[in-house]
C-alpha cells in the first residue's frame, strides 16, 4: 500500500475518534454536572463521576486535569445552560425583553435545583473563580440591552448603578426561592422592571451628562410593555 493511500485511510479515521473523544468528554461533563448539582464540591467523587459516565477513571484527569477543572467545567456548562433559559424572543419591544428576561429567571430557578440555580442563589461568596461564568455572561447581556437602547454600556454611572440593579434581582431570587416562593413570577417582574427603571435614572443623577440619553432609554422600555411574558 503507497504511502498516500495510507495517508488517505488515516485521514478518514480521525473525525471518528475526533468525535468518539468529543462524546467521551460530554459524558464525563454530564455526569459531573448531574453529580455536582446533587452534592457539595468535597462531596464529590471523581470516581463516581468516572463510573456514571462509563469511563476509565484516568480520562476524567486527561480531558480536564483534576477535580477542580472538571469543577469549573461542569459550572462553565451550567452557567450556559441557565444563560440559554434566559433568552428572549428578539422581535418583542426592549421593556417586553427585560420583563421576559426577568420572568424567565424566576422560572428557571422554580424548575431547577441543580448546579446552576445554587450557584445563583448563594452568589459570589459561593465560588468566586465559578461565579465568574455567570458573572460574563451577565454583563455581556448588560452591554448588548445598554447598546439597543442606545446608551454607552461602559459609563461608570451606568455600570454602578446596572450592576447594583442585577445584585438586586440576585437577592430577591434568593429570598424568593428559599422562603417557599411567597410572591407571583409576574408582579415580581413588574417591581424588577420598575427597580431597573429607577436604577438608570440614578444613574443619570450620578453623570448629568447621560440624562438625555437615559430618559430616551426608559421611554423605550415603557414603550409595550403590557406585553408580558
Amino acid at each position: 500500500m503507497s504511502r498516500k493511500v495510507e495517508a488517505l485511510e488515516t485521514k478518514t479515521e480521525l473525525p471518528p475518534r475526533k468525535a468518539q473523544a468529543e462524546e467521551t468528554r460530554r459524558r464525563i461533563l454530564e455526569a459531573a454536572v448531574e453529580a455536582f448539582s446533587a452534592q457539595l464540591y468535597d462531596e464529590v467523587s471523581v470516581g463516581d463521576i468516572a463510573t456514571s459516565a462509563g469511563v476509565a477513571h484516568g480520562l476524567l484527569f486527561h480531558y480536564f486535569k483534576n477535580k477542580r477543572g472538571l469543577y469549573l467545567a461542569a459550572i462553565e456548562e451550567a452557567a450556559q445552560d441557565f444563560e440559554a433559559a434566559h433568552q428572549v424572543d428578539p422581535e418583542l419591544p426592549p421593556g417586553a425583553q427585560m420583563r421576559q428576561r426577568y420572568y424567565n429567571q424566576f422560572a428557571y430557578l422554580a424548575r431547577h435545583r441543580g448546579l446552576a440555580s445554587r450557584l445563583v442563589l448563594g452568589g459570589r461568596g459561593t465560588d468566586p473563580e465559578a461565579w465568574a461564568f455567570f458573572e460574563e455572561n451577565r454583563w455581556r447581556e448588560i452591554d448588548r440591552g445598554c447598546e439597543a437602547l442606545g446608551l454607552d454600556p461602559q459609563n461608570p454611572a451606568l455600570r454602578t448603578m446596572l450592576h447594583a440593579a442585577t445584585g438586586a434581582v440576585d437577592a430577591v431570587a434568593a429570598f424568593w426561592h428559599q422562603n417557599g416562593q411567597p410572591f407571583d413570577v409576574t408582579a415580581l417582574t413588574d417591581v424588577l422592571f420598575e427597580q431597573t427603571v429607577v436604577a438608570m435614572r440614578g444613574a443619570a443623577q450620578l453623570d448629568p451628562s447621560i440624562s438625555g440619553a437615559v430618559e430616551q432609554a426608559i421611554a423605550q422600555l415603557c414603550e409595550g410593555t403590557a406585553a408580558k411574558a
